[in-house]
């Protein structure tokens, strides 16, 4: 059963205007997958009002809150989900793979809220979390279709702006976690037989150009081991090299188009099957959209 606490900020939001929809009621018109793409393109007014709201909390009870901003997800959709940028042979062939690819993992970077918490004394730390997070933990806790649980805390000034936006936290986590749980839905795109047979013809191509790897995560995983200590600057020849044959065989097997094929069948009858989850939850981003839009003009 998959489990994800919520600990500190939204994260992953993504700028999207629902100037359409977002007052009255929605159109008769508007379908499951119109309604979903609303969610996966859910606002970043919402997290904007969320960071204003628990500042004016944190400030009520005598403490600074750093200037939060809103996340972004640059990825581009593909059918109705996100997905990496395809590769592009003119690209790699004088980069390489992307930089984040080939960076060996490192401690990840903290953010403005983490940072300012360690600039305090161990005190005053101490309470700032306490007034920001609650002494509560998780103890929230929301089952969605498939058993796919998350949780957060309904206390301190994150949970506070979460109730003031959403209704109550329970409404936060079905907004902000039902594109999540499609996602890992469509993921199962790859035991799919026409995309395994596309894998498959991307192995023979890259066979054919003397490498054995079975698919692009493969290809990647050979470019790393050219770095032993992580890859420092411009791009070798023989990473660049492989980057090119790795973007040209899925180009010529089009890969990326009959995964994204068979993600958009799964996602599509994950929300035939779960109309009403999907409508409601719609319903509940359009209210928290109004009260953002509220909390943010104040």
């Amino acid at each position: 059963m998959p489990r994800f606490a919520v600990m500190g900020m939204a994260a992953t939001s993504l700028a999207l205007a629902l100037a359409s929809t977002a007052c009255g009621r929605p159109s008769e018109a508007a379908d499951t997958p119109d309604h979903f793409r609303q969610l996966v393109h859910r606002p970043a007014v919402l997290d904007e009002a969320e960071n204003r709201l628990t500042a004016r909390c944190m400030d009520q009870a005598g403490m600074t809150y750093p200037q939060v901003p809103a996340p972004r997800d640059d990825r581009p959709m593909i059918g109705l989900l996100r997905g990496a940028e395809p590769l592009r042979a003119e690209v790699v062939r004088e980069h390489g793979y992307p930089n984040r690819w080939m960076t060996r993992t490192r401690v990840p970077k903290k953010g403005p809220v983490e940072t300012y918490a360690d600039s305090l004394p161990p005190d005053t730390r101490e309470r700032f979390y306490h007034v920001l997070r609650g002494k509560d933990g998780n103890d929230v806790r929301v089952v969605l279709p498939g058993d796919f649980e998350v949780a957060a805390s309904s206390s301190g000034c994150v949970g506070s702006a979460r109730r003031r936006l959403y209704g109550s936290v329970e409404n936060y986590l079905t907004v902000y976690y039902i594109p999540e749980l499609v996602q890992r839905q469509a993921a199962a795109a790859d035991e799919d037989p026409d995309v395994r047979a596309a894998y498959a013809a991307f192995a023979r191509c890259m066979a054919t150009k003397d490498y054995d790897t079975a698919t692009p995560a493969d290809a990647v995983a050979l470019a790393a081991t050219y770095y032993p200590d992580g890859r420092r600057g411009r791009a070798g020849t023989d990473e660049r090299t492989l980057a090119l044959a790795d973007a040209e065989c899925q180009t010529s097997v089009r890969l990326r188009e009959r995964r994204a094929a068979a993600a958009n069948r799964l996602t599509r009858r994950w929300l035939t099957d779960n109309k009403a989850t999907v409508s409601s939850t719609y319903g509940l981003l359009r209210a928290a959209l109004t009260e953002a839009r509220t909390a943010m003009n104040r």
